[in-house]
């Protein structure tokens, strides 16, 4: 074993560039593939809350009487698009309104401006852009209603703006994979070029493939390790600059912070190994 990993070391120093460009390249992959997987997360994360989190909000005329109020919320709660309605006072709307803004009007209008309103909570079943149209096209036709406000095209932006970003590092992510295979391939195929000789003087006194393979593996899976590392470091870096709050990432991704580490230091090895191996293919015993 001390034989196969002082080959693997000497390795590592006879092609100190390829070493080089390898570790760059997989990191890169690493991080990539890291992000990608994030996007994907954080898209279906974002629909979710979506779902969860699109109402409409109902805005009345004022001084209507009881009886119509109640008939309106009833009709409301009477439609399949219906999950849920609550009422808010024009009173309600000013201790929201304060809430939010710090500032209290009262201090300068004797009345209040403010128009009393309906918050529907629709049916995931509804939560699209067409059967939104419709359903706010038949409200704004009561009598009641003076307008009826959505937040879905904002949202329908924010999840279209992310799935392009998630398309082009998809792309991006493919190619940096694509240039890590390469690269790992080429040093494998660059190694036994140059221990050609080497090789061939093993197979005759008689060594194992696995002796002779190994040291290239290991070498490999190195390169991975570090991969890893310096991956992980960078996104130490990111989440500490910007004080990103843990916990939100871990709800998105589903991850924790051991299984996060776990995949970014064995990505490397894993995709670095799998193409040594599949480069190594052509190796035998046969002089």
């Amino acid at each position: 074993m001390s034989f196969i990993l002082k080959e693997a070391f000497k390795l590592v120093l006879r092609s100190k560039l390829n070493f080089f460009l390898n570790m760059i390249s997989l990191t890169l992959c690493v991080i990539l593939i890291a992000i990608s997987f994030y996007l994907i997360r954080a898209s279906k994360y974002l629909q979710e809350y979506v779902q969860q989190n699109v109402n409409l909000n109902i805005f009345i005329k004022d001084n209507p009487s009881t009886d119509t109020l109640n008939y309106f919320q009833k009709k409301l709660n009477e439609q399949a698009y219906t999950a849920k309605v609550e009422f808010i006072s024009k009173d309600k709307a000013a201790e929201i309104f304060l809430k939010e803004t710090g500032e209290d009007f009262r201090k300068i209008l004797d009345y209040n401006p403010l128009p009393a309103s309906y918050t529907l909570y629709l049916n995931k079943d509804y939560m699209n852009k067409d059967s939104l149209e419709k359903i706010i096209s038949s409200i704004e036709k009561e009598a009641i209603v003076t307008e009826v406000v959505s937040r879905m095209d904002f949202f329908q932006k924010i999840i279209s703006f992310s799935e392009r970003i998630k398309f082009y590092i998809f792309i991006f992510t493919g190619f940096m994979l694509l240039v890590s295979v390469y690269l790992v391939y080429s040093t494998v195929k660059l190694i036994m070029n140059s221990k050609y000789d080497e090789l061939e003087t093993m197979k005759l006194v008689g060594a194992k493939l696995i002796t002779i393979k190994l040291p290239i593996i290991i070498n490999i899976i190195f390169i991975g390790i570090l991969s890893g590392i310096i991956s992980l470091s960078v996104f130490y870096t990111i989440v500490t600059f910007f004080k990103i709050d843990w916990s939100l990432f871990i709800s998105i991704t589903g991850f924790n912070f051991p299984l996060f580490v776990a995949i970014l230091i064995l990505a490397g090895p894993f995709i670095g190994s799998l193409v040594t191996i599949i480069a190594l293919r052509k190796i035998s015993l046969r002089v």
